[in-house]
Formats: structure tokens, C-alpha cells, sequence
């Protein structure tokens, strides 16, 4: 730990740097899933396996987490460490031992369930630095995510072939080491709350609130798009042009942009507050969701301007949901209620990457994403519900 005082910002700059790091494991099964297509004889269904696999794994974990309480009643510092090392073990494990789609889920799995102590804990660390302005500092954080989300396609698109997919793994499972270490030389913030008494019953209890149970909703809708999107956008582009979705580097730049949506999000939010901004990226990646089987017929340069835009949307409004949830939650249950949120979350995104290629063999890449609309739709209009609530409902 630091002797030394440390700012604020400094403070947000180290977690997002960390979260950056620590989450270069999450996609790095879906980056080298075209090396794995070809080297154990893969169908599109079967890749998207490892994907789902992750995401299984991040909401067992976010279950465990949730009805221990563990980011509450332990120091959320050292379970940030504890979680990203014990997934760069089990991204390794993936690197290194699996030969075959089996042993390769049931490790991406392993790894999803460390990241429940990534992420959400992430969101509660910088949640202890600041007491107010909570959208443009998760929005800072939520960046750095859709960056370290987006690393491992930018380290296949500078390899250029030279890597082999396991030294890939194995360069996101060092990151996370580094990332996880990192938080370590932090103090615990100054709005960091005591250690909670444990309460299983919580990760219910949250719920009850209206307005927290409304924001939770649009997440939910909000998440039916997300990683879908994240997962399959290099599939809908190589349906548009082969060649040129045949490299990483479109998907990690889609990716990569929502870094720019989460940070141009977090300063508006400043000024027009969160739920309409959150309001306003669901409306429009929930638009280019619905009308993307019609542009997806203009010129390849539109096709791209258009699908790097919605990448910008898709995830600027995760941050402002996430400061939604943790002002409208009991403030000593910050990480229970953000871990418990991102579960149910992350669920949903299993049943929306596994039913889209499944869909795209009935309607086509061209088509199919516009089965992604519904969620936005719905999370839109349970965020206009939660600004109809009397003054005063929401802190």
C-alpha cells in the first residue's frame, strides 16, 4: 500500500488501467476463435461456444459473489487481486492445455467466474474514491473495459499470424497479472464503506426498491444487445465483405470505440445526468439494431462508419446504468447489488450469442441482428418509466 496520499484521480486512473488489464482474459477465446475454427474443424455455433462459455462462468461467479456478499464483507481491493490472478491461471490453463472444444469451454468457464470479481468489484473500488459525478468516473472505468475487452483482437491484428493463438492467451493472461497487482498500491478510498455483515437475503432484497429495480431493467435490455453484438459483429461484417472482415482489426476498432461512447457518455452525464443519457445511447444503438438489415446493402465504406458507430453506442450507456444502480442501492451493499445486477445481466447475453447464429442460418448475417432491438427497446422504456417516478424517488 502507498504511503503517500493519493488523488482521486489518480485513484481512477490506477482501477482503470487495472480493469483494463485484469479483463484482457475475457475475450481472448472469442479473438482466436478463427485459429481454433481451423485447427479442431469448429462450425460457427461451436465457436461461439467459448464465448458462452465465459459468460456461464461470469454469472455463476457473479452468484457466488452475490450470495457471500465477498466484495461487502472483504476488503474489495484485494478481492479485485485475488479474482484477476486466478483468472490468469485459468486463461492460461485454456492457452496451454486444452486440445479440443471440451477441456477449452470448461476453462473459459473457469475464467469467466474470476471475472465476477473483476468487473462489478472494479465499479465498487472507484464507487469508494468518489461521492458524486459517479457516470463520468464509471464511464472513465467502463472505457478502460471496452478496451481491455477489445486487447486481444489488437494483439492478433499486430501479431499478423506471427503468434500462435496460445501465445496470444498467454500475453492477456500476463496482463491480468499486472492488473490485478496493480490495485494493490492503492489505499481504500475515502467513501469506502466498513465491511458489511453478511446477508444472503440481499442479493434479493435489491429489488425491492422501485427505482433501483427499473434501472436494473434497462440494463437487462441493454445487455440482450451488448455482447452479442461484441461477439458476432466480425461474422456480420464478413457477410458484407469477406476480405475485408477476414482481419481482427475491425472488431477490435468496433470494440475498442466504445471506450469513446463509455467517456463521451460519463462527460455528458455531467451536464444532462445519467438516465438520459443512458436513455438516449440505448434509443440509438437499439435504432442501428433495427435498421441494420437495410444498411447493411450500402457501400462497404457506409456499412463500416455505420456498424463503428453503433459499437460507440452500444456500450455508452453501462456506465450511467451502473451509477443508476449503485445510487438507488443500500450504499453498504454498493458490491453485492452491482455483482447480483451484472449476473442477471450476463445471463441474458448467454441466450442472445447462442440463438443469433442459430437465427442467422434461417435470415441470414444481413438480418439477423435485427433480433437484437427488443432489449434496447424494453430498457428505454423502463428508463423513461423510472423518470416519471415522483421527486425525490431517485437520490
Amino acid at each position: 500500500m502507498s504511503a503517500r496520499p493519493v488523488s482521486p484521480a489518480t485513484a481512477l486512473a490506477v482501477i482503470s488501467v487495472a480493469v483494463l488489464l485484469a479483463t484482457a482474459t475475457w475475450f481472448s477465446g472469442t479473438a482466436v476463435t478463427p485459429a481454433l475454427v481451423a485447427a479442431w474443424s469448429l462450425d460457427v455455433s461451436a465457436a461461439a461456444t467459448l464465448t458462452t462459455a465465459v459468460q456461464l462462468g461470469f454469472v455463476a461467479g457473479t452468484v457466488l459473489f452475490a450470495a457471500f456478499n465477498l466484495a461487502d464483507v472483504f476488503n474489495p481491493r484485494r478481492v479485485f487481486c485475488a479474482a484477476a490472478l486466478a483468472g490468469a491461471a485459468c486463461n492460461a490453463a485454456f492457452g496451454f492445455l486444452a486440445d479440443g472444444l471440451v477441456v477449452a469451454a470448461a476453462c473459459r468457464f473457469a475464467t469467466g467466474v474470476t471475472l465476477a470479481g473483476v468487473y462489478p468489484v472494479g465499479m465498487k473500488l472507484v464507487a469508494g474514491w468518489f461521492d458524486r459525478g459517479l457516470g463520468w468516473q464509471l464511464g472513465v472505468m467502463v472505457g478502460a473495459l471496452a478496451l481491455g475487452t477489445a486487447s486481444p483482437y489488437g494483439l492478433a491484428a499486430c501479431a499478423d499470424g506471427a503468434w500462435s493463438w496460445r501465445t496470444l492467451v498467454a500475453a492477456a493472461s500476463l496482463a491480468a497479472c499486472l492488473g490485478g497487482g496493480l490495485v494493490l498500491f492503492l489505499p481504500d478510498g475515502p467513501h469506502a464503506r466498513r465491511p458489511a455483515p453478511f446477508r444472503l437475503r440481499m442479493m434479493f432484497e435489491v429489488f425491492a426498491h422501485r427505482p433501483f429495480r427499473y434501472q436494473a431493467i434497462g440494463y437487462f435490455g441493454h445487455m440482450w444487445e451488448l455482447y452479442a453484438m461484441w461477439s458476432l459483429v466480425g461474422f456480420f461484417l464478413a457477410a458484407r465483405a469477406p476480405a475485408a472482415a477476414a482481419t481482427p482489426l475491425l472488431p477490435f476498432t468496433v470494440i475498442a470505440l466504445g471506450a469513446l461512447g463509455c467517456v463521451g457518455a460519463g462527460w455528458l452525464s455531467r451536464r444532462c445526468g445519467e438516465r438520459r443519457v443512458a436513455l438516449a445511447a440505448l434509443t440509438s444503438s437499439g435504432v442501428l439494431s433495427l435498421t441494420s438489415g437495410l444498411w447493411a446493402t450500402l457501400p462497404l465504406g457506409a456499412v463500416i462508419a455505420l456498424t463503428l458507430a453503433w459499437g460507440i453506442a452500444v456500450v455508452a450507456d453501462s456506465p450511467q446504468l451502473s451509477a443508476l444502480a449503485a445510487r438507488t442501492c443500500p450504499p453498504e451493499y454498493i458490491g453485492t447489488a452491482l455483482t447480483v445486477q451484472n449476473g442477471i445481466g450476463f445471463a441474458i447475453t448467454v441466450v442472445s450469442i447462442q440463438l443469433l447464429p442459430v437465427a442467422a442460418e434461417w435470415l441470414g448475417w444481413r438480418w439477423v441482428f435485427t433480433l437484437l432491438a427488443p432489449g434496447p427497446a424494453i430498457g428505454a422504456w423502463y428508463l423513461w418509466r423510472l423518470g416519471r417516478l415522483p421527486q425525490g424517488a431517485v437520490p
